[in-house]
């Protein structure tokens, strides 16, 4: 069986008491587990105490499949002993069955202006079924970005109470043509924020000094990424007028239609991850394959200048052969 094992951090402004408490509650998985989200039609339901060994919670759903997740060992932080472990056993039933190994660590820490802060390492340890031993590089690849995001929305509910991030999966449908003028670049993605940020000044910036408005329909359009390496290259930028010339410093590209499945997310751009990641497993779950041959879009439907990041409302397209 093919073994593997993934571990993520984050760095989380709390103490670690309240961390491990809201971290072991597995009433609070729904709210950040970042598979849940992708199966509005999942059943979750909650075992014994969430929150004590032997306790845990089970799911059911066409998208997310069915398993469990019970609490083995807890060993909270305490004034004596600032370290905080929780180790639980992971149980897959479909769509295949599997069995992993689960274990957080909680402690203190200093972040880069030396605050402090609670470190929080989450590692699972597993083995895949045989016949899909040769996808152990790209699964263990996609369960980084999975702990990554999972991370990021722990982080944000215990620090701010909740999570800015709903996805609403809209189904297939016909995503028309577009003429973009634009800038390409291509960045990891835990630095994507800040390079697609960048790109989106320097664009509206071009298209202001040429006379252009930059009050119409912002884009950004996604040529490739490299799962193993998380990179990607995008092209951001406005949608114009078929044939509109391009300022110096800007290309034009013409997007063709596609069949596509459809994906409303609203909320901070750090979580657009989420439903990405909710469009990929529905397909799967329908048995649709992704067009390689054409890009995903993001189209923007409100500006981060004067809406609320939790407001944010992002439309996704991912083709479909």
């Amino acid at each position: 069986m093919p073994a593997f094992t993934v571990s993520r951090t984050t760095q989380i402004k709390s103490d670690p008491e309240t961390v491990f408490a809201i971290l072991s509650d597995f009433a609070t998985w729904k709210t950040w587990s970042p598979w849940l989200l992708a199966d509005k039609d999942a059943t979750v339901t909650l075992q014994g105490d969430p929150t004590a060994v032997g306790g845990g919670y089970s799911w059911d759903g066409p998208v997310v499949g069915a398993g469990e997740m019970e609490h083995q060992e807890l060993h909270p932080p305490s004034t004596a002993q600032s370290i905080g472990t929780m180790h639980a056993e992971l149980r897959f039933t479909r769509p295949w069955r599997s069995q992993s190994e689960v274990d957080f660590e909680v402690k203190k820490g200093r972040d880069e202006a030396g605050q402090e802060v609670t470190q929080v390492r989450w590692t699972m340890r597993g083995s895949l079924p045989f016949f899909l031993f040769w996808m152990k590089s790209m699964m263990v690849s996609l369960m980084n970005m999975d702990f990554d995001r999972g991370l990021r929305m722990l982080k944000e509910r215990i620090e701010t109470g909740d999570v800015a991030s709903q996805t609403v999966v809209n189904g297939i449908v016909q995503c028309q043509p577009y003429y973009i003028v634009g800038k390409s670049g291509r960045s990891t993605l835990a630095d994507i924020g800040a390079s697609m940020d960048d790109t989106f000044q320097q664009v509206q910036q071009s298209l202001a000094d040429a006379g252009i408005a930059t009050d119409g329909q912002w884009l950004s359009v996604y040529d490739d990424m490299n799962i193993k390496t998380q990179t990607l290259s995008y092209t951001s930028g406005m949608v114009l007028d078929e044939g509109t010339a391009a300022p110096p410093g800007l290309i034009a590209r013409s997007l063709p239609g596609f069949n596509a499945m459809q994906i409303t997310h609203t909320g901070r751009y750090e979580h657009l991850g989420n439903a990405w990641s909710a469009a990929h497993q529905n397909l799967r779950a329908r048995k649709r394959k992704v067009n390689r041959k054409l890009p995903g879009v993001e189209f923007y439907l409100n500006r981060p200048e004067n809406t609320p990041p939790e407001a944010l409302v992002t439309e996704l397209y991912v083709p479909l052969k």
